[in-house]
């Protein structure tokens, strides 16, 4: 793999600058985000990054390729000026000559779904990248939304030194990608620059956080806040509301600065954003995103008791929800909320209350298909909303792909943020658990647990054991954990 992606490992969310080209080929919202670390040595590492944009949805971009360099490496083929190439008419692809020290996407935009690309079509010695997953969502203006999950990148270099980068993203109507017909260039970003740290608290519905300066040099800019709306954990620039516009900051050389303000109540349960684009240095120009976790939210006692909740894969494309709650007050519905293994919670329905103006207290039960043909392993969550927007969360279930095996499973293993989880082989049993550490120690234990999944969170770098134990059986299953923290 090529030494030109080793700086999006230096920061957790990255933002790459909008480009406007021809009408035809408008690309925007260009953001890589989700970074995170799988392995690392001090000369090399491995991680994966999610990417997201907007493109025009018409014949003119039936693939699509995205090249990146170090900035020192920038061959700038296209002949970029101001975002766009100054070669008049259609351009000839570039190939493994044109691309040196290069790391690569392709893309397959012309079918139904879109899908990841294993070869170059102009060129079948340049590599393409890999990646767990990728969507299109068609947006109300005609557009597309195209997100690319789990991009795999591994580099000969350690994961802690601040880069510049350079891309270009380009689009080929022609049915063997020969050509190259819609260009947005010298698209530039950073990282290792800036760094922030903060915090969203629901109880007092105020945010705050700290915004450092990384390097020996005093760094300007400007920052904006927004709240993520849909709380997927991604910032959707068109989506996610604007808390506080455009801020000037100035930090000195390894300083730091503070911010602060104020959570609007519709927006209470939300985690923020806070999107830092510098003017001065050499990362000048670029911004980048950055995730402040909602603190407080999680803990809120509302008015919902949830009495079951269970999920069933009943075919190869469906999976039905129930689930019963004892009470409730002042409910206006659930939200189905799935995790389809690439990290992300996305919304994917929305079912009313069946109570009276939102209030009972009588058992009332519910089901929801979910047409789900993944063959791995689904995670679903109920979020209960209440007439004042106050949220709760249910706790996770999870089912498997239709041809999976009915065995234990650990994931993710290795872990790289110290949280783990286990779906076990039948879910309608009860068992008793136990965590140790490499030297026999117990760590954790749980008694009589009867949910089909087990969430771990908080473990150090290191070798785990969990065994698992079904009382009624006296049978034992005993599964290796693997911790790497970098």
């Amino acid at each position: 793999m090529k030494t030109v992606l080793r700086t999006l490992l230096f920061s957790s969310v990255l933002l790459l600058s909008t480009k406007i080209t021809k009408a035809q080929c408008t690309v925007s919202n260009i953001v890589v985000q989700n970074v995170r670390g799988i392995a690392s040595t001090p000369t090399s590492c491995t991680a994966k990054f999610d990417v997201t944009f907007n493109i025009e949805n018409n014949n003119g971009n039936k693939f699509i390729f995205i090249h990146v360099w170090l900035q020192n490496d920038y061959p700038n083929y296209f002949h970029c000026v101001n975002g766009q190439s100054t070669i008049n008419g259609s351009i000839r692809a570039p190939e493994a000559a044109d691309l040196g020290n290069s790391f690569n996407i392709g893309l397959n935009n012309e079918d139904t779904a879109i899908t990841a690309m294993t070869t170059y079509p102009p060129d079948a010695s340049v590599p393409l990248a890999s990646m767990d997953s990728l969507k299109r969502v068609l947006l109300p203006d005609g557009s597309a939304n195209i997100t690319l999950y789990g991009v795999l990148i591994t580099t000969p270099f350690a994961c802690n030194t601040p880069m510049v980068i350079v891309a270009d993203l380009w689009s080929s109507q022609a049915s063997n990608a020969q050509r190259a017909h819609c260009v947005d260039c010298g698209i530039r970003y950073s990282s290792g620059f800036l760094t922030a740290t903060g915090f969203a608290n629901c109880s007092t519905l105020r945010f705050g956080g700290t915004l450092s300066n990384l390097t020996g040099n005093i760094l300007d800019g400007y920052y904006r806040i927004f709240a993520d709306v849909n709380r997927d954990g991604y910032f959707t620039p068109l989506i996610d509301t604007l808390l506080r516009g455009n801020t000037l900051f100035s930090i000195l050389a390894g300083g730091n600065i503070s911010f602060t303000g104020d959570i609007l109540r519709a927006n209470i349960n939300q985690d923020i954003f806070i999107i830092v684009t510098q003017t001065t240095g050499d990362g000048a120009g670029a911004s980048r995103v950055f995730r402040l976790p909602s603190s407080f939210c999680s803990v809120l006692i509302l008015p919902v008791s949830f009495s079951s909740f269970t999920t069933t894969r009943t075919s190869r494309s469906n999976v039905l929800l129930k689930w019963e709650t004892a009470t409730e007050a002042s409910n206006t519905g659930f939200s189905i909320q799935r995790n389809m293994g690439n990290n992300k919670w996305e919304t994917v329905a929305f079912v009313n209350s069946l109570a009276q103006d939102g209030n009972s207290s009588s058992t009332l039960s519910y089901t929801f298909n979910d047409l789900n043909s993944s063959a791995g392993i689904t995670q679903y969550r109920l979020e209960q909303v209440n007439i004042d927007g106050k949220t709760k969360l249910s706790e996770i279930r999870a089912v498997r792909g239709f041809a999976q095996k009915e065995k234990t499973i650990v994931f993710p293993n290795p872990s790289t943020d110290g949280r783990v989880s286990i779906l076990f082989e039948n879910k309608e049993q009860t068992r008793d658990i136990i965590l140790t550490d490499i030297n026999g120690k117990v760590i954790k234990q749980w008694k009589g647990f009867n949910n089909n999944i087990l969430k771990i969170e908080n473990l150090v770098t290191g070798m785990y054991t969990i065994r698992i134990i079904t009382p009624q059986t006296g049978n034992q299953t005993v599964e290796k954990i693997i911790v790497s923290q970098y």
